[in-house]
């Protein structure tokens, strides 16, 4: 084995161990620089030696090519639903039920007629957060991920494999050191988005003019149900295992030495995690578990409780729908009634009115609300929410405050529906609402609502990053009428003498804000793309754009068809980005920034090592069809690493279609394109 062979296992292992400390074991060691590091490292070597990747390699969890479809494939052992109650006395009712069912099957031991051999009979019960996601089961075979469900039906399940493997929560390969996993592992479990990442994609959606995400559980789903894996990657998903479904050899005795043993072989359980041995002791838990619920920064709705004693499990047996061995118990969201006031609509920094409910403030979940967002028109349609009305509200997801629905019955006489204003509140131009959209919006570019959100937008700290230039120094120099454009900012040194009249404003203050200014001039391409507030683009594609074209000049020339071909820019984005560049107020922008001295290119970054001399440097090629030798994710990374642009459709940009068997549309677009056009055989000639 070479010395970089070498390293290549020592990182993934290293990796690997820092995934397993960071999820498994809380007891983080590095920082998360010195973790990407690492990772960087490895990919470097695995680009210089693309034969030495593997499927189960750290660097392949960033998302291959979108697949076209979800197969449902059949659960080895059927994934069943829990009974659940939101009852204490339903909950005895429970216990109760199951030490009769234990004592029958003690009594049955004492006539002889019990198949279970050496059973000890006890009641201990463990004690599990019932966390608020989407089940999954994970199939290992012999210590590596072949394959995750989802829960579908119980019977059958999607094949979301290509999403989960994603999931840096989610071992790719299991730890054998400390424990030796079963030929067959397959561990039930949920996936769940942890609240700041929830927090942190809608912030996102904002940014990008999208409706913001109702919840984490349906946030989740949606993340595991798209076709395209970079979603489930550019989303930092969390996974608890819980449960079991096939195993060979079965070597367990009980739930709570089933979960030991995962968290042995690197797979995440929840800490919270307790066993007890009466029924009073589990009631115990569920009520101090409640208390603590929203510190834990992820949704949970309840416990569940489980016989620890896998042999009672399967002797106890289970319903057509439920096992007898097992419960949730829920707690009940806390909601609480108050009379709706009044509603604001606010304008976003793409021209978006979101509705916003002022109401009689109330506590709930241990915190006053006066407010609550009613997302859109449709929304305040379908609950018929109107003006005066008493509502019942409650926290999404134990975040946000929203209206669940109406109290019709104390609808006064007075009450009046909710109409979107025909005006925009803050500039009182026209507003417009697209056939394909829910959302009202403002499209005057000059609206001084949308500018100062995007230029409170523009000035953060992941855009242009301009020190001592924050919210309330936007609103206070706006409402002076020193700020009306972008390239207002950058004028500032001109107006010394009326920054010096402003509230709060000394002579120190104003040099570091000045500094500030000048210091973002340099920031580059990319980060002004992601600072303009265009409508769906962020900062991934930002910077996408920025590597691929250069500079401003170059991207605004490009037409839309040419735009897209970037990676990850669709069709719908990089018409709103043409749209930006070539109107009259995106063209004022860019000039006002230009004149300004705002660096409007990017140095592009060195292609990876081994790219350079590759035939594939610097070609926009596309895959299609099936391959008996490649793996279509696999062979992406591949040419990637090896200087490629790999795109999901082809143009008169596409240099190379690789044509697998069942090649189909995109190879009668590329022969009518005179697209060159190579088989399996050609491509691994190419590649040797």
């Amino acid at each position: 084995m070479t010395s970089d062979a070498k390293r290549i296992v020592e990182l993934r292992r290293e990796i690997d161990r820092h995934n397993r400390l960071y999820y498994v074991e809380a007891a983080t060691q590095i920082s998360d620089r010195e973790f990407d590091v690492l990772l960087r490292e490895l990919l470097d070597l695995e680009a210089t030696h693309p034969d030495l990747v593997t499927p189960d390699s750290p660097t392949q969890r960033v998302g291959g090519e979108p697949i076209e479809g979800f197969k449902t494939l059949a659960h080895a052992r059927r994934m069943m639903s829990i009974d659940n109650t939101y009852d204490r006395d339903e909950l005895r009712a429970w216990y109760d039920r199951t030490l009769k069912g234990i004592k029958n099957v003690q009594s049955a031991m004492a006539d002889g007629q019990s198949k279970i051999a050496d059973l000890t009979l006890n009641m201990t019960l463990v004690l599990e957060p019932k966390i608020d996601g989407v089940a999954v089961s994970l199939r290992y075979e012999k210590g590596r991920l072949v394959q995750a469900l989802s829960r579908g039906d119980g019977q059958r399940g999607d094949d979301i494999t290509h999403n989960v493997r994603t999931i840096r929560a989610v071992p790719l390969t299991l730890n054998t050191q400390d424990a030796e996993p079963p030929n067959v592992l397959e561990v039930r479990g949920e996936i769940f988005m942890p609240d700041v990442e929830f927090q942190r994609i809608n912030e996102q959606r904002d940014e990008q003019g999208l409706d913001r995400l109702a919840n984490p559980r349906n946030a989740t789903a949606g993340t595991l149900k798209s076709l395209d894996p970079k979603v489930a990657a550019g989303r930092r998903l969390m996974f608890y295992a819980h449960g079991r479904g096939e195993l060979s050899p079965d070597t367990f005795i009980s739930h709570h030495g089933f979960l030991e043993q995962l968290r042995a072989l690197g797979l995440p359980t929840n800490e919270h995690i307790t066993a007890v041995d009466s029924f009073n002791d589990a009631w115990a838990f569920i009520e101090s578990f409640q208390g603590k619920r929203a510190k834990l920064g992820y949704p949970t709705d309840g416990v569940v409780i489980k016989l620890d004693n896998l042999a009672l499990q399967e002797s106890l047996g289970a319903t057509s729908k439920a096992p007898r061995w097992c419960i949730a118990y829920k707690y009940a969201a806390e909601q609480e009634q108050t009379v709706l006031i009044k509603v604001d609509w606010q304008v976003g920094k793409t021209g978006k009115l979101t509705p916003r409910a002022t109401m009689e403030p109330v506590l709930l979940a241990g915190t006053t609300v006066r407010h609550a967002t009613l997302h859109n028109m449709d929304e305040i349609t379908r609950k018929d929410i109107r003006l005066g009305d008493t509502v019942v509200i409650e926290k999404a997801g134990e975040i946000i405050p929203q209206v669940v629905r109406v109290v019709i019955e104390n609808r006064p006489a007075s009450s009046k529906p909710i109409t979107p204003p025909t005006k925009c509140p803050s500039c009182d131009q026209p507003i417009e609402k697209l056939e394909d959209e829910v959302a009202h919006r403002c499209v005057n570019p000059e609206c001084p609502a949308q500018f100062r959100e995007k230029l409170i937008w523009f000035v953060g700290r992941n855009q242009m990053d301009i020190d001592g230039l924050g919210e309330k120094a936007i609103i206070q120099l706006a409402d002076a009428g020193l700020l009306k454009t972008f390239g207002d900012v950058y004028t500032l040194h001109t107006q010394r003498d009326a920054l010096l009249e402003l509230d709060r404003m000394g002579e120190k203050k104003i040099d570091n804000l000045l500094a500030g200014i000048e210091a973002s001039k340099s920031r580059r391409l990319s980060r002004v793309l992601a600072g303009l507030g265009i409508r769906h683009v962020g900062a991934s594609a930002s910077a996408g754009l920025a590597q691929h074209f250069g500079d401003i000049d170059t991207l605004t020339k490009a037409d839309t068809e040419t735009i897209a071909q970037v990676e990850d820019i669709g069709p719908i984005t990089a018409e709103s980005i043409h749209t930006f560049l070539n109107n009259d107020a995106g063209r004022h922008v860019i000039q006002e920034l230009k004149d300004a001295g705002v660096d409007l290119t990017e140095e592009k970054t060195a292609p990876p090592p081994g790219a350079v001399d590759s035939p594939f440097a610097g070609k926009t090629v596309v895959i299609t069809g099936t391959f008996e030798t490649f793996d279509r994710n696999d062979l992406k990374a591949k040419l990637t690493r090896l200087g490629a642009k790999v795109t999901g459709s082809v143009s008169k940009n596409t240099d190379l279609l690789l044509a697998g068997e069942k090649a189909g549309s995109k190879l009668t677009k590329a022969e009518q394109l005179g697209v060159e056009v190579w088989d399996e055989a050609a491509l691994h000639e190419h590649l040797s």
